[in-house]
């Protein structure tokens, strides 16, 4: 109900402010000083709306984790919208080659496709995040929608790989007014990333390459896919070339390698008690 009486609100507000500023325009109707602040606070209010909405940085709806303060020499890799195979098990060799460990943000869907690319995750040291169900957008998505995207996710990875994840993150990393309250109630912290390459592109491996290491910091959480979305056979293969001489320039620039949620509690990020038998969910 909150939800339609925001959607409805904001739609109203943007209807009616644009209404009196065509006809203001149109048939020179003087513009009062009531209408002229009713305009104003309409506008800022739908500017913070979408920027909250789709701004992955932003503290509008809630503080989110984007990046390490400070500027520490660390990377945190993130992969999202796995398991996909077979690139999630090649990223997975790589990344045992280098004896790097990263963050695996996962579709409930395809974690239902490749269980035991799951396990792997999980066996071979790295971290799994929740990422929805399905990928569906979240911003028009009422609290109960998100809630049952998340609880549904966190049953099939507790089922299949007997973790309950600590981490959400939204798909594109678009949010709305209560997405944060919900994931908090979920039991996980909200994060988003640093810098993005915009590999599901498919640039070349090349491009992955430099568009990576022109973008790094200190404390950056890099965004990768080994996915796209539930397209099944999706193709992450300019990526899995690209991973090896990221890695290695990486550390040739200082950089050292941890795990996103290793990363969060050494900047002092409070995570929340999971309750003994939490995280089955629904699936």
């Amino acid at each position: 109900m909150i939800f339609k009486i925001v959607s409805v609100a904001t739609l109203v507000s943007l209807l009616v402010g644009g209404a009196a500023s065509i006809l203001a325009a149109t048939f020179s109707v003087p513009v009062t000083a009531r209408m002229s602040v009713f305009l104003a606070v309409t506008i800022v209010a739908d500017a913070s709306l979408l920027y909250g909405a789709f701004e992955r940085r932003a503290f509008v709806f809630g503080r989110i984790f984007w990046k390490a303060p400070g500027n520490p020499r660390v990377l945190s890799v993130t992969f999202d919208d796995g398991p996909n195979e077979p690139h999630t098990s090649q990223i997975l060799d790589i990344l045992k080659s280098f004896d790097v460990k990263a963050t695996f943000f996962v579709l409930g869907k395809n974690a239902e496709a490749f269980p035991d690319t799951l396990k792997r995750i999980i066996a071979e040291g790295h971290e799994i995040g929740n990422h929805t169900y399905d990928h569906e957008v979240l911003v028009l998505k009422s609290a109960s929608q998100i809630s049952d995207q998340i609880a549904r996710t966190n049953g099939i990875i507790a089922r299949i790989a007997g973790v309950r994840p600590r981490l959400f993150r939204s798909p594109h990393g678009w949010r709305n007014p209560w997405s944060n309250r919900v994931v908090m109630r979920e039991h996980s912290v909200p994060v988003a990333w640093t810098l993005g390459v915009w590999d599901t592109d498919r640039p070349g491996a090349e491009r992955i390459v430099e568009r990576t290491l022109r973008g790094l910091k200190g404390g950056c959480v890099l965004l990768l896919h080994d996915g796209r979305g539930t397209e099944r056979g999706a193709d992450a293969s300019q990526l899995v070339s690209a991973l090896p001489r990221i890695i290695t320039e990486a550390r040739r620039a200082g950089y050292s390698f941890v795990r996103l949620s290793d990363m969060m509690e050494k900047a002092g990020t409070c995570f929340p008690q999971i309750p003994e038998g939490a995280g089955r969910g629904r699936e």
